[in-house]
């Protein structure tokens, strides 16, 4: 039987955040706590839970109040028919970790990026350090002038992994689908809220569609600089056992390279759709 759950959502930033208190995610929740984590999710961005000790298949279970589970379609086991334990997976990263540590969102050169993701911290740095900042791209988009907003609203862009490849350095680079690339366009309108967001991000986007190297070049870097203003995000500080689920949607992320030795985050992954422009 579904756990009535208290919940209670405290706001971080005017921008981006929120803290979840009185819920227990091992537990099966009621439909208005799915409903108010949901409804904090989309307005906030990315919202945590502390002091959540479960495992993979209680964090599937929490998953699937909010959509069909996925894998991370930058990955081998997104060519294969969808194994539930495949959906959550310990995610290990280290100090010198680069491919990361770029303002991002997850795997936009798919056809259809993850709608949410969850993070959970398993093992953090002895040294201390390992943070995660996020950023709201509504923020970043509802704040560009009107003729930059008029501009871009019409215009697409390339992701691919271009840039990430080099990031890996040594890395075995055997699971990247390296021929992956999709076309999206550069503001998205969000499917449930119908809010415009940047959908541009440093990590995977490779150039915008129709525009010459140099404008798309120029163009790019003043929306990923826009975006990564301060007022826009927000800096998590890692306790062992917080969760976090967040929507890739319209909202970006940063791994902060600050500490020493190995990370581990278990990352789970809600299935999204096809982004869609304001032109439609």
């Amino acid at each position: 039987m579904a756990t009535r759950a208290r919940l209670d959502i405290k706001v971080i930033t005017p921008a981006v955040g929120a803290i979840a208190e009185g819920v227990d995610l091992g537990a099966e929740l009621d439909a208005d706590c799915v409903a108010g984590i949901r409804r904090a999710v989309l307005d906030r961005g990315v919202v945590f839970f502390r002091d959540q000790a479960i495992g993979r298949e209680q964090i599937r279970a929490f998953l699937k109040n909010f959509g069909q589970l996925a894998t991370d379609p930058f990955s081998v086991a997104a060519l294969q028919p969808l194994a539930e334990e495949h959906a959550v997976h310990d995610m290990p990263t280290y100090g010198n970790s680069r491919a990361t540590a770029v303002w991002h969102m997850d795997s936009t050169l798919a056809l259809e990026p993850a709608a949410l993701l969850a993070l959970r911290a398993v093992e953090l740095p002895a040294s201390g350090g390992g943070d995660t900042c996020w950023g709201s791209m509504v923020a970043a988009y509802e704040t560009l002038s009107a003729p930059v907003r008029a501009m871009i609203d019409g215009l697409e862009a390339e992701h691919s992994a271009y840039k990430t490849l080099p990031l890996l350095g040594g890395a075995n680079t055997g699971f990247l689908q390296e021929a992956m690339r999709s076309v999206h366009p550069v503001v998205r309108v969000h499917p449930e809220t119908g809010r415009r967001a940047l959908f541009v991000n440093e990590l995977w986007t490779e150039s915008i569609v129709g525009l010459s190297q140099h404008e798309s070049d120029s163009l790019l870097r003043m929306l990923w600089d826009h975006a990564a203003r301060p007022e826009f995000t927000m800096r998590w500080q890692w306790r062992v056992n917080d969760l976090a689920l967040w929507d890739n949607r319209s909202f970006q992320h940063y791994a902060v390279r600050d500490y020493q030795g190995t990370r581990v985050l278990q990352k789970g992954y809600i299935r999204g759709d096809r982004p869609v422009g304001p032109q439609g």
